[in-house]
C-alpha cells in the first residue's frame, strides 16, 4: 500500500490517497475535488477533519436502509461497436448481485439495456425517478459500455470530458455531432440530472473506458448541493481502457464475485476487486482476440473517489 496527502490550497481539503501501486504518481491540488490528476489504482478519499477508518470501517459508519435506495443500469453495446457485446450479461450480474447482497429492492432496480439505453431513454427514466423516488433517497447509477474522452465546448484549451456512447442503430458520423444531438450523453449531463433527484447520497459506478475521467463532474455535484456525498467508483483511470473477455467486462465480474464472497461493505468488495481486475486486464493483454477496444496493450486500474466515505455504508448481508 501507498499513501500520500496533498498540501491544500487555502481554502482547499486536504486529500488522502491509498494505492496499490508503488511507484510516483501525480495529485493535482485543487478546490475541493474539483481538479484531480489521479493516477493510483485504489483511491478511498477522507477530508480533513475525517479519518480514513471512520470513512470505510463498517463498525464506524450508518448503513444505508437498502429500502432507500434505488438502483438505475444502464448498459449500451450498440451494434456498430462489435467488439464488445454483451452488455446485458453484466448488467445482469450487477443488478443481481445488489438485489441479493445489498438488498434493494426488485421493484427499485431499473434497467435499460441496448435498444432501450437511447439518450432520450436515459433522461425520461430520470424524470420518472423525480416523482417516485421520496425524498432521502440514496442513488446508485451503473454504466456499462463504451466511453470515450472529448474536448470540452467551455473548458480550458486540452480539457476533456468523459461521454458514454449510448445506443443508436447506427454510428453517427461525427463524435462531436452526438454530443451536440443529444445521441450520446457527457458526464456533465449525468451529473445534472443525478443532481435533479431528491436524493441524500448518490453512487455512480463507470465500467467503461477512461472512467475516472467523471470524476470532476460527478465530484463538482458534492459542493453546493444538499446531497451529503457522492462516490465515483470507477473501472479505470482517465487514461486507461477498460477491458471484457467474450463473456463480461472483468471490472464488473471482479466486484460482484467480491460481492458475493463475504465482503463486508461495498467498499471492502472494491478493495477485493481491485487486484483481479489489474491481474485480468494484464492477461487479456497477452490476447489481442480478446481486448474490449483493440489497440495496445495497455493497464486497467480501477479507482474509487469517496470523499464521504458513503461506499462503506453500503452493507452487504446476502450472499
Amino acid at each position: 500500500m501507498h499513501e500520500r496527502q496533498t498540501d491544500p490550497e487555502p481554502g482547499a481539503k486536504r486529500i488522502q490517497v491509498t494505492t496499490w501501486y508503488a511507484g510516483p504518481f501525480p495529485v493535482a491540488r485543487g478546490r475541493g475535488l474539483r481538479r484531480w490528476a489521479l493516477a493510483a489504482v485504489l483511491l478511498p478519499v477522507s477530508v480533513l477533519g475525517a479519518t480514513l477508518a471512520s470513512a470505510t470501517d463498517p463498525a464506524h459508519v450508518r448503513p444505508f436502509d437498502p429500502a432507500a435506495i434505488h438502483v438505475l443500469a444502464i448498459g449500451s453495446c450498440p451494434p456498430w461497436r462489435p467488439d464488445f457485446n454483451d452488455c446485458e450479461r453484466d448488467v445482469s450480474l450487477f443488478t443481481e448481485a445488489v438485489r441479493d447482497t445489498i438488498g434493494v429492492p426488485p421493484d427499485q432496480i431499473i434497467t435499460l439495456v441496448d435498444e432501450q439505453a437511447t439518450a432520450i431513454a436515459v433522461r425520461q427514466t430520470f424524470l420518472q425517478l423525480q416523482t417516485s423516488m421520496a425524498e432521502g433517497s440514496v442513488i446508485i447509477v451503473y454504466y456499462n459500455g463504451h466511453g470515450t474522452l472529448l474536448p470540452k465546448e467551455d473548458g480550458a484549451k486540452g480539457e476533456m470530458q468523459e461521454t458514454f456512447l449510448l445506443w443508436s442503430e447506427s454510428a453517427p458520423f461525427a463524435a462531436l455531432y452526438a454530443v451536440h444531438a443529444g445521441i450520446w450523453m457527457t458526464d456533465r449531463e449525468l451529473a445534472q440530472l443525478i443532481g435533479t433527484l431528491q436524493i441524500r447520497d448518490a453512487l455512480v459506478v463507470l465500467d467503461t473506458c477512461y472512467a475516472l475521467g467523471a470524476s470532476n463532474e460527478m465530484m463538482a455535484r458534492a459542493d453546493g448541493s444538499e446531497l451529503e456525498g457522492v462516490a465515483l467508483m470507477a473501472s479505470s483511470l482517465a487514461h486507461e481502457r477498460s477491458w471484457a473477455s467474450e463473456q463480461s467486462a472483468i471490472f464488473t465480474r471482479n466486484l460482484v464475485n467480491a460481492m458475493r464472497s463475504g465482503s463486508a461493505t461495498l467498499h471492502e468488495a472494491f478493495q477485493k476487486a481491485g487486484p483481479g481486475t489489474v491481474s485480468e486486464a494484464a492477461e487479456l493483454c497477452a490476447d489481442a482476440g480478446s481486448i474490449r477496444s483493440g489497440g495496445d496493450c495497455a493497464p486497467q486500474d480501477p479507482a474509487l473517489v469517496d470523499p464521504g466515505g458513503i461506499t462503506g455504508r453500503f452493507h452487504l448481508v446476502g450472499r
